[in-house]
């Protein structure tokens, strides 16, 4: 564990999800996150993807891919008034 309160991870998902993308989080309650959420926004639509922590306990520590849920932060209701 790093005294500085971050340490290195690796996100690896399908296709160019995660790429091996090298990101830095902070520890939850002095250990590893489990599973990590990130948000983004692109073109409009809302992405949130999960990744889980893999076996592996040396830095960088990889986290793979699970979950992507995509919502548009543009869409009206389909209900007419």
């Amino acid at each position: 564990m790093s005294s500085q309160g971050t340490y290195k991870a690796v996100l690896f998902g399908p296709n160019v999800i995660g790429s091996g993308t090298e990101v830095e989080l902070h520890f939850a309650n002095g250990e590893h996150q489990d599973v990590v959420v990130l948000e983004a926004v692109e073109d409009g639509q809302k992405i949130t993807r999960t990744y889980k922590k893999g076996r592996e306990t040396e830095e960088p520590i990889p986290y793979r891919f699970v979950d992507e849920d995509v919502s548009d932060e543009t869409a009206e209701g389909e209900v007419p008034n």
